[in-house]
C-alpha cells in the first residue's frame, strides 16, 4: 500500500521531478497510426523477471506509464517511436500500465491502439505494489513515468525516473547494440 501511496503523491509532482536521470528534451511526436486492438496481457512480479529473462539476446526498454499519468502520455508518441525505428536493429520494447483493471478497454486499449503500439504491452494485476516496484528496481519509488533499460544478458543498466525521449532512449542504447558488421 506505501507504494501505491508513493506512486499517487509522486506522479503528482512536476514532470521529472523525481528522476534520477534528467530528461532530454522531446522531439516532436511521431504521428501514429490507429492500429487493431492490441494484446496486453496481464503482469506481476514473476511475470516481470519471466519477461526480463525471456528478451536475454537482446536488448529491452521497459517503459512503466498510465493513461492518468499527462507525462507518461505525452511520452508515448516517443516510446512507439523508438520501437518503429530500434526494434529492427534487435530492441525489445515492453510497456506495462499500471491503470486498474477497469480501466483496460475503456482507456488503455484505446490508448495503446490509437498510438499504434505493436510491442510488448501488459498491465500490472492488482496488488503486489511493493514487490512489483522492488522486482522492478529497489531504487524506483514507484513514480511514473519511469523506463527501464536492461543489456542483452538482462542486466538492469539504467533506471530513468519521470519522462524520457527518442533521443534519451537512443543513447542509452547504442552501447548495448551489437557491433555493425564491418
Amino acid at each position: 500500500m506505501t507504494g501505491l501511496m508513493l506512486l499517487l503523491v509522486t506522479t503528482l509532482l512536476p514532470a521529472g521531478a523525481a528522476a534520477r536521470t534528467a530528461p532530454a528534451a522531446s522531439a516532436p511526436a511521431a504521428v501514429a497510426h490507429p492500429t487493431a486492438a492490441p494484446d496486453v496481457q496481464p503482469i506481476d512480479s514473476p511475470g516481470y523477471l519471466r519477461l526480463v529473462s525471456s528478451m536475454k539476446g537482446h536488448p529491452l526498454v521497459v517503459n512503466v506509464w498510465a493513461t492518468w499519468c499527462d507525462p507518461c502520455r505525452e511520452e508515448f508518441p516517443d516510446i512507439v517511436r523508438f520501437h518503429r525505428e530500434m526494434g529492427p536493429r534487435g530492441v525489445e520494447v515492453a510497456a506495462i500500465s499500471l491503470d486498474m483493471p477497469s480501466a483496460l478497454k475503456t482507456d488503455v486499449v484505446p490508448f495503446l491502439a490509437a498510438n499504434g503500439a505493436t510491442f510488448h504491452l501488459f498491465l500490472k494485476t492488482p496488488g503486489g505494489d511493493e514487490e512489483f516496484i522492488n522486482t522492478v528496481d529497489p531504487g524506483w519509488s514507484g513514480a511514473l513515468p519511469a523506463t527501464f533499460v536492461y543489456d542483452r544478458e538482462g542486466k538492469l543498466v539504467r533506471s530513468v525516473f519521470g519522462s524520457t525521449s527518442f533521443e534519451q532512449l537512443g543513447a542509452i542504447v547504442a552501447p548495448l547494440l551489437p557491433a555493425a558488421p564491418k
